[in-house]
């Protein structure tokens, strides 16, 4: 009986020895850390402005395996498959721009692309392609100015001394506008205005293609909406028709669309000392002197809504 102890405690020892070693498992080498490659970029797009081409996309927000993108770096930028330029990534998911210089590429055609790289090196496939044929632009217009007159601002300006001929079309902006207008002649009429604001413009011949392209725009200018424009002088003043009442004039209307009135003036001299008539503005284009001396001479302005008086018409002489 006195083996039977130390026989029992190697058996349970044994037991527990062959439960432990069953929980346990071989440990094998460690793995390596997954190595993750970009989406490619697929909505590149291209528009020239001026001497460059202005690439956009996307960043990709995922990688291939559908995992989110954690560890852009930067962008390479190709120019018929060769790379031109590299700029870090604003971020993953994100719309990105920039500006390229085409100087050297005027007449040619171009091909851009975009590839996307991790901090681990890792390069995204090639993004979709967009083929440029890069423009030769206008130069800068010349001697922009512009006035406020009849409820509106009117600019003027000069074709572009360098490369007129591609001056095709001209694009407006001012300040408040989301978009730039079409013209195609050096003049541009604003009526959305309103008075006693100011406002800018900026003025760009450009290439009539679809977009549009741009040259160098022109230095802002600043317009006042105030209206200091003189209405034209009246035009068709007859001499006065005589009556017993006096003397009976007439004239043309002005063709302005802002015109408030007339004002009528006489005078012994028919180059100086006129006196005005009426202290109102006619509202129209006739008047009767009661008051007329045979050999008087008679001149007429037009007065503005803004209060802008045009000079005289060229007097007439009443009959001796």
């Amino acid at each position: 009986m006195s083996h039977c102890v130390p026989l029992r405690r190697f058996n349970f020892l044994l037991v527990a020895a062959l439960i432990v070693c069953a929980g346990c498992g071989k440990v094998g080498d460690p793995l390596p850390p997954l190595v993750r490659i970009p989406d490619r970029i697929n909505d590149l797009t291209a528009v020239q402005n001026q001497d460059k081409i202005v690439l956009t996309w996307t960043n990709p927000s995922k990688y291939i395996d559908g995992a989110n993108a954690t560890d852009l770096t930067e962008v390479r930028i190709l120019r018929n498959g060769s790379a031109i330029l590299s700029l870090p990534v604003t971020g993953a998911g994100k719309v990105q721009s920039v500006p390229v210089d085409a100087r050297e590429d005027v007449g040619k055609t171009t091909i851009y692309t975009l590839e996307v790289a991790t901090k681990r090196g890792k390069m995204s496939s090639v993004s979709n392609g967009v083929t440029m044929q890069v423009m030769d632009v206008p130069g800068i217009v010349a001697n922009l100015s512009g006035e406020m007159d009849q409820g509106q601002i009117q600019l003027h300006w000069q074709p572009p001394a360098q490369n007129a001929s591609l001056a095709e079309i001209y694009l407006v902006r001012r300040q408040d506008w989301d978009a730039s207008q079409t013209v195609r002649d050096p003049v541009f009429v604003d009526t959305e205005i309103e008075a006693g604001k100011s406002y800018q413009y900026v003025i760009s011949a450009a290439r009539d293609s679809i977009p549009p392209v741009p040259g160098p725009p022109s230095a802002a200018v600043a317009i006042d909406a105030v209206d200091k424009t003189k209405p034209r002088p009246p035009t068709g003043l007859q001499p006065p028709v005589i009556s017993e009442t006096g003397a009976s004039l007439r004239w043309d209307v002005n063709t302005e669309t802002d015109i408030a009135g007339y004002r009528v003036y006489r005078s012994d001299n028919p180059n100086t000392g006129f006196m005005q008539l009426t202290n109102d503005v006619l509202p129209t284009p006739s008047f009767r002197d009661p008051d007329y001396r045979p050999g008087s001479y008679y001149a007429v302005s037009a007065e503005d809504g803004s209060g802008n008086v045009s000079d005289k018409s060229p007097p007439v002489r009443a009959q001796e």
